[in-house]
Formats: structure tokens, C-alpha cells, sequence
């Protein structure tokens, strides 16, 4: 393996990286944002329906697992997740009882508040607090990327300057 491979496979590598963080943001910009309280949607109503969804990739292997609730409102029904960093146990027993729901619709539904007439089963605070953890760890994506980058490039002329 010759001086200049390394350097150009971080250089590859980097670029890689770094279409791909930019892939992933623009299939899901709501992945990066952290809505206030205002800016979600609110639906009240009968809990109807409970029930888990797990998605798998092309491989077979679990992407993502998450909880569907659905609602019967005025509107009629709507259908929220339930996901990190909730579980499904907060959704037991729930099937009948008047619940209200804050969601943010960008986000495919995710639900952020969720409460009943006499108990608060998910907290906004909570959840926002680990979108927000969720988002400063993917918001570093773009950094790895360009120092991946500025070292294939450093790497690079420090090959050419030893020869």
C-alpha cells in the first residue's frame, strides 16, 4: 500500500459520510428540531387501538420499533407513535379511556404528551429533553465527516511533501 492510498481512502471516506448525513437530513428534516409545546398538534378522545410495529431492513434486522395509538376523536380517528423514549407499558390498559394526545405531525406523529383525565402518562419535558440529547448527538455527524476529510487531505500532502 503506497503513501497516498490511506490519505484518499479518508478523503472517499469522508465524502461518504458526509453525502450521507446530508441524504438523511433532507429524507427527515423534523429529525433535527425539537417543536415547542405551541407547535404541536393536539387530539383528544376515546384510546382505541394499541399496537407495536416493528420495522426490519432489507437484511432482516430491526430498524426501528415503536407503538401506534389510535384515537377516536371529533375528527375522527387519528393514529399517533409512541416511540423513544417511551415504551408500550405506558399504553396498557388504556384501550377505552378518554385520552389526550400532543404530537408533532412533521415528525410522522410522534407523540411528545399523552395524558389521561386523572394521570399524565407521558411528560412533553421528558421527551423533549431526549429529542434534544437525540439531536446534539446527530448534529456532530457533519464535524466526524469534515475532519475525516481534512485528514485525508493533510495525510495527502504530507505524502507528497516525504517524497
Amino acid at each position: 500500500m503506497s503513501l497516498k492510498t490511506i490519505p484518499l481512502l479518508l478523503i472517499i471516506g469522508g465524502l461518504v459520510w458526509l453525502g450521507a448525513e446530508y441524504a438523511e437530513n433532507r429524507k427527515r428534516p423534523s429529525r433535527l428540531t425539537v417543536p415547542t409545546e405551541a407547535e404541536l398538534s393536539t387530539v383528544s378522545g376515546k384510546a382505541i387501538n394499541a399496537r407495536v410495529i416493528e420495522r426490519k431492513s432489507k437484511k432482516n434486522v430491526l430498524a426501528s420499533r415503536f407503538t401506534e395509538l389510535d384515537i377516536k376523536g371529533a375528527e375522527g380517528i387519528v393514529t399517533v407513535r409512541v416511540g423513544e423514549p417511551n415504551s408500550e407499558r405506558v399504553l396498557t390498559g388504556l384501550s377505552g379511556e378518554t385520552v389526550t394526545a400532543k404530537f408533532d405531525p412533521k415528525d410522522e406523529k410522534a407523540v411528545f404528551s399523552l395524558s389521561t383525565p386523572t394521570r399524565q402518562l407521558i411528560n412533553y419535558r421528558d421527551t423533549a429533553a431526549y429529542k434534544h440529547k437525540l439531536v446534539e448527538a446527530n448534529s456532530s455527524g457533519y464535524t466526524v465527516g469534515w475532519i475525516v476529510v481534512a485528514l485525508g487531505v493533510a495525510g495527502l500532502w504530507i505524502s507528497r511533501k516525504l517524497q
